[in-house]
């Protein structure tokens, strides 16, 4: 049985260090008395899906570059391929990262893909799709995601009210593009604005405890 000479404890199984003061153990190991069961790893992790969708999103651009330039340059569309793939990389890269805590990954996706979007209008020309279409009707899927998710899932308010914050937040942006004057088609904007704004109210009022909280440990108020 291994032992702590500065704990003086006894620790079963087989430890590298003492779990107490992290310090070195004593005596012969017994791995038959281990009380913990050991953890099944993974068959893939996250790290090996990464790379292999940034291996596949390498591929596809250089398959797509090679045929742009054996078919002629008058026109660049592999460049939109190159481009697309690492949104797309990128997108699904934050999702694997926080697949364990799902309203932190939509509440990151909320942010993310509005940010590529409006990237992308900016260098394709500026058409203004991407804040007319893409920022509200991301914002509204996220919060209504969040909303049906914590309904179904029975989530306590605490475990979601720090990205659902956010989205809220996030949501009301639409209206003030349309207040100055960015916004070509405004309706999707509006409703946008009116879910937030009913969320965050309804958020703030029930739950005003709750979120005070939420606000003094993120801000350390």
């Amino acid at each position: 049985m291994q032992r702590c000479p500065c704990c003086n404890v006894t620790v079963a199984g087989h430890k590298i260090c003492c779990p107490l003061c992290g310090g070195p153990l004593a005596g012969t190991p017994e791995p038959e008395t281990e009380v913990f069961p050991a953890l099944e790893k993974p068959r893939f992790s996250g790290n090996f899906i990464m790379r292999l969708l940034a291996l596949i999103a390498v591929a596809v651009s250089a398959v797509c570059v090679l045929v742009n330039l054996a078919v002629g340059t008058q026109i660049w569309w592999s460049l939109f391929v190159v481009v697309g793939a690492a949104c797309v990389w990128t997108a699904a890269a934050v999702g694997i990262a926080y697949r364990r805590d799902i309203t932190q990954n939509i509440g990151w996706q909320i942010v993310l893909i509005p940010v590529l979007s409006v990237l992308w209008d900016v260098w394709t020309g500026w058409r203004g799709w991407s804040v007319d279409f893409v920022l509200p009707c991301v914002c509204m899927a996220g919060l209504l995601t969040m909303l049906t998710l914590a309904v179904l899932l029975k989530m306590p308010v605490r475990s979601f009210a720090g990205p659902f914050l956010s989205a809220c937040a996030l949501g009301v942006v639409p209206v003030s593009l349309v207040a100055c004057g960015t916004v070509g088609l405004v309706l999707p904007s509006l409703r946008c604005g009116g879910l937030a704004i009913v969320a965050f109210a309804s958020l703030l009022i029930f739950q005003w405890q709750t979120i005070k909280a939420e606000l003094q440990r993120r801000f350390h108020l």
